[in-house]
């Protein structure tokens, strides 16, 4: 079916209808908690500093982790052509380098603190989105930039989920990391929600004024990227505040001892 102006502005009325309720239900739900003595969700756990800091920050990674794979599978196919299994092999080296440098995480932790690895987890997907964000210049350049924003992907992770249940009362260990695992899964929809819908409104836009399918599909892996390095900015603004909260945290109890 032909989408005319007027369907737009019908689906456009839709979406902005369906997350107005979506914001109530949401107010609703956290009132209802927050006036529980044992609540379902402890939503005052959101009150500790590095827990709220933490949940942000599992947050923003799930959002770059996912939207990458996603851009990137894009770009491959509708900018080179390349089919679904070469598409894979493609992906192949984000999956490799998450796991490789999953085994320096823990030596990491103990030279810089779990804020200084999430901090350089942070860093190293700034970098990989920043050079895709002018657009991707071919295949390599594409794979090497998303290597470099895997490879950050378990500096952020696991320090992220110790550092926001080293707070958590042992009697509420259960739902606070369930919390902190929510934010992580809604961080993966959120991402693919957004980043699709930047890449779909300039794929439109692009094609509209006389791009080619490659060329538009190119631009908007572009600005999708663009969008993440802001994530990982953001994040790693995140990172710093809880480098200087576990420091003084290692301090005090150092000091008590």
């Amino acid at each position: 079916m032909r989408v005319t102006p007027r369907h737009a502005r019908q689906a456009s009325a839709t979406a902005w209808s369906s997350m107005a309720l979506s914001a109530l239900l949401l107010t609703v739900v956290a009132r209802m908690e927050l006036n529980r003595t044992d609540p379902l969700l402890p939503l005052h756990l959101l009150h500790t500093p590095t827990y709220w800091l933490s949940s942000l920050g599992l947050l923003l990674a799930a959002v770059v982790m996912m939207s990458s794979s996603y851009l990137a599978s894009n770009y491959f196919q509708g900018a080179h052509g390349m089919s679904a299994f070469a598409t894979g092999l493609a992906l192949l080296p984000m999956g490799l380098a998450s796991l490789v440098f999953a085994l320096f995480v823990p030596n990491l932790i103990n030279k810089v603190g779990p804020g200084g690895a999430y901090l350089a987890g942070a860093l190293a997907q700034v970098i990989g989105a920043a050079l895709l964000a002018a657009g991707p210049s071919g295949v390599l350049t594409a794979v090497v930039a998303l290597t470099v924003i895997c490879a950050g992907l378990p500096t952020c992770f696991v320090p992220l989920y110790g550092i926001g249940a080293s707070h958590v009362r042992p009697e509420e260990s259960d739902v606070g990391s369930a919390l902190l695992n929510t934010f992580n899964e809604s961080g993966a929809a959120l991402g693919i929600a957004v980043i699709g819908t930047i890449l779909a409104t300039t794929l439109h836009r692009e094609t509209a004024s006389g791009s080619s399918t490659a060329q538009a599909m190119t631009v908007g892996v572009g600005h999708g990227f663009l969008a993440l390095a802001i994530c990982a900015a953001l994040a790693a603004g995140i990172a710093l505040a809880l480098h200087r909260l576990t420091r003084a945290t290692a301090s005090a109890k150092a000091d008590a001892e």
